[in-house]
């Protein structure tokens, strides 16, 4: 009898290996047709991207207020690969970085690329602290710097210089302005509350990311004679009716907009704003309305 059971448990222990093999090679299989994902999160009020190139190298740039980009990153990344190639902050503000820092506690981060302004909060100190913690390499954003991996390529086009350890008065203003290229076709996918699919096929392939990017940045970018043309636009500063102008509008002549805002008292997306956009029949999305807003390449 004894051996009849322990020849059953050891019949169902090889299944389960053998299953687990099976499963871990289609995995794998999958993994190599994985297309590029660009995803615009939805994290509430606040802004969070993640680049996921061909299912093998992530790519975060900011990451919200808080815990929720923990259960954002655990919806799209498999249970097992608990590894960030890249981390970006834009600026330290707390509805960018916060869900930073929790990212850094449960990840390893391979590397992070910020502005490197001095900053004395809270915040700022535990970042800091978990950076050092985890030996993590950092390197400052500056003009002209090129992030090239899968199919995308990123290039910085703001701060025009390095500002490690500089102090500011409008961390806003020194916002890293990343210009990112796909090199493939896209297909994009929107959800809203009713589970409507906005998908077609074109070349939207240059993306601008701005950050909280204001006027300012807006008219240094502009009078340096940047190409600024990208097909989509992420607006800056949750659409803050202080950031992006018509004068910039011309300049990047997108065809479509992505506004990563949930509910505040700050009046985001700003009228103001939201008439510039669709003055010149620019295509809207809205995290708040349409939550992560994702495309494929």
């Amino acid at each position: 009898m004894k051996k009849h059971l322990y020849l059953i448990l050891t019949v169902l222990f090889l299944t389960t290996v053998f299953a687990s093999l099976v499963f871990w090679q289609n995995n794998s299989v999958e993994n190599k047709n994985e297309k590029t994902k660009i995803i615009f999160l939805d994290v509430g009020q606040g802004d969070a991207m993640m680049i996921d190139t061909l299912g093998d190298t992530q790519i975060l740039i900011d990451g919200g207020d808080g815990k929720d980009i923990l259960n954002k990153l655990g919806e799209y990344l498999p249970f097992y690969d608990r590894k960030i190639e890249l981390v970006i902050m834009t600026h330290p503000d707390k509805d960018h970085l916060g869900g930073l820092v929790e990212v850094l506690k449960y990840y390893e981060v391979k590397q992070i690329l910020e502005t490197g302004i001095k900053c004395e909060k809270a915040i700022c100190e535990e970042w800091d602290r978990l950076i050092k913690e985890k030996n993590i390499p950092v390197k400052y954003a500056e003009f002209g710097q090129r992030i090239k991996t899968g199919n995308i390529e990123m290039a910085v086009l703001h701060p025009f210089k390095n500002l490690e350890n500089k102090e500011v008065k409008n961390s806003n203003n020194v916002s890293i302005v990343l210009k990112l290229v796909v090199n493939n076709s896209l297909f994009e996918i929107g959800k809203d509350n009713e589970k409507k699919i906005f998908r077609q096929a074109q070349d939207d392939n240059i993306i601008l990311l701005t950050g909280d990017a204001g006027f300012p940045v807006e008219k240094n970018l502009i009078s340096q004679n940047i190409n600024l043309e990208s097909k989509i636009l992420k607006v800056s500063h949750h659409g803050s009716k202080y950031g992006t102008s018509n004068e910039f509008l011309k300049s990047v002549k997108p065809e479509k907009a992505i506004i990563s805002v949930g509910k505040n008292s700050y009046g985001h997306p700003a009228k103001e704003l939201l008439n510039r956009l669709k003055n010149i029949n620019i295509e809207i999305f809205r995290t708040d309305e349409v939550g992560d807003w994702i495309l494929e390449y």
